[in-house]
């Protein structure tokens, strides 16, 4: 099961527990975050950690990653510990700029609202949502749909747009939203007309 990614503050990382790989923020279990920040003390060796103002990110994947100390990231992935340190194991880091501080914490306080009805209640242990729970969290949340489209991208490196259409099943319109919007974000581009590619 593919958890969504709420959207939090890196101090809200720092400042909460991890507790059976889920970040309990106001009673609710989060599985999979997304912060945004600087980078700083950058570590290569077996794997790639590195800390987004204060948080621990480690990345276990073998494709590289291009990032430098005070680059502003974007990091999506799931709460961990590990000898009782808490950290983000990555799936996806995103370089960004410093406009996106400010649209981030915008977005953070128009979903907050979300992810207190949504996520699963920190009492319920090992309780999965419902099929009928999870495709109406996707409907709602467009992040789960681009986070799908962008790993597709990058786990075949280069992808026409009727590939695509068949690899991710969503309404054409929809679909053409989705990239649209994932161009204008700088998370892609068309190196050729109806080819895509990550930056």
């Amino acid at each position: 099961m593919r958890y969504v990614a709420y959207k939090i503050y890196p101090e809200e990382f720092l400042n909460n527990e991890v507790v059976d790989n889920a970040l309990i923020i106001e009673g609710r279990k989060v599985r999979r975050v997304r912060i945004l920040g600087k980078v700083e003390n950058i570590n290569v060796g077996n794997i790639i950690s590195f800390y987004v103002d204060g948080v621990n990110v480690r990345y276990f994947e073998e494709k590289p990653v291009y990032i430098e100390e005070g680059d502003i990231v974007d990091v999506i992935g799931r709460p961990r510990t590990y000898d009782g340190e808490k950290y983000i194991m990555a799936e996806i880091i995103r370089k960004r700029d410093e406009r996106w501080i400010k649209l981030r914490d915008l977005e953070i306080k128009k979903t907050r609202k979300y992810l207190l009805e949504r996520a699963e209640l920190y009492e319920e242990e090992n309780e999965e949502m419902s099929l009928e729970e999870e495709v109406y969290t996707e409907i709602l949340n467009s992040d789960v749909i681009k986070d799908k489209i962008l790993a597709i991208i990058e786990n075949v490196g280069e992808i026409t747009y009727e590939e695509l259409a068949e690899k991710i099943n969503i309404p054409e319109e929809d679909l053409e939203k989705y990239l649209s919007e994932l161009k204008e974000s700088g998370d892609i581009f068309e190196p050729r007309p109806g080819v895509y590619k990550v930056l």
